[in-house]
């Protein structure tokens, strides 16, 4: 492939993978320059190392998956750094209004497979079965995990409960 070639199919992957990938990769890295360089880095590994795909249903799923692994990879080389907790919700897309505002700090918060879960069912309408084939993961697994997800969430915003 040449450079032409390279930098067309970058643009497509980009185009049509990159919002779904960035917000996947904010969720867990929790600011702006780290979820570029975990973005950065999976477009590196599409581009040079990913394996054949059957479609883009696939395609899709690969990237998932390697992007929660390079930010669990990300996040465990940097434990011993000095990363600071207070995270910008601002660089957020669509992070917008009180409610909304609370709703993404609660999810920040919770445990990185139930946040997974829940981004993947509630932001991007991926079936349980679809989640189970991406997270590979059983179905039953998925399930519980969004089960438990809900609860800590509905928990944690219990404050909301009331208002309408």
């Amino acid at each position: 492939m040449d450079r032409e070639q390279i930098k067309s199919k970058f643009e497509t992957k980009y185009k049509l993978y990159g919002d779904m990938l960035y917000k996947i990769a904010f969720l867990h890295m929790k600011n702006q320059d780290d979820a570029e360089d975990v973005l950065q880095e999976v477009f590196i590994k599409l581009l040079c190392s990913a394996p054949s795909f059957k479609d883009l249903d696939h395609e899709k799923a690969w990237l998932i998956r390697v992007t929660q692994n390079t930010c669990r990879d990300f996040l465990k080389s940097s434990k011993n750094k000095n990363v600071s907790l207070n995270f910008d919700l601002s660089s957020y897309p669509a992070a917008d209004g009180d409610m909304r505002l609370d709703v993404l700090k609660k999810l920040f918060a919770l445990p990185e497979n139930y946040k997974t879960v829940i981004v993947l069912y509630y932001y991007y309408d991926y079936s349980v079965s679809g989640i189970s084939r991406i997270l590979k993961i059983s179905k039953s697994a998925v399930k519980m995990r969004l089960k438990r997800g809900r609860e800590m969430l509905k928990i944690e915003l219990e404050e909301y409960a009331n208002e309408t």
